[in-house]
């Protein structure tokens, strides 16, 4: 996977997205691990097998390309999709239930323009939608 050294996106996220056989208990177990690999590695999980990590750059992207290559199981498939930060943050939550929405990391905070800013969310006045 190449990408442009010249490009402009600083701050992004690497989504995971699979679908791994878990018929038997030793696809149940590399599914497993596969899972606790990706937490490991910093990534959140968005829905059971949809993770996201932010990353402050392509570089940053690439490196955990690479990780989750190293550590993806055998068997089933894994898609990785890149996210730029405002990409990201035009992406709209549906619940009926309040849920705590994913946010850029405390050690990425410092850095004012990759900040989560709340007051892009909105809710509702019933509280049925959280959109971000």
């Amino acid at each position: 996977m190449k990408f442009e050294k010249k490009s402009p996106i600083r701050m992004g996220w690497l989504m995971a997205m699979f679908d791994l056989p878990v018929l038997l208990d030793e696809e149940r177990k590399e599914a497993a691990r596969f899972r606790k690999a990706l937490l490991d590695d910093g990534f959140v999980m968005i829905q059971y097998s949809v993770y996201s990590r932010p990353c402050v750059s392509l570089e940053r992207m690439m490196k955990y390309y690479e990780r989750v290559k190293s550590y993806a199981p055998r068997t089933g498939e894994v898609r990785l999709l890149f996210f730029t930060d405002k990409q990201w943050g035009m992406s709209k939550l549906i619940s009926r239930t309040s849920k705590k929405l994913e946010k850029v990391p405390e050690q990425i905070e410092f850095f004012p323009e990759l900040s989560d800013n709340p007051s892009n969310r909105k809710v509702d006045e019933k509280n049925n939608f959280l959109l971000f």
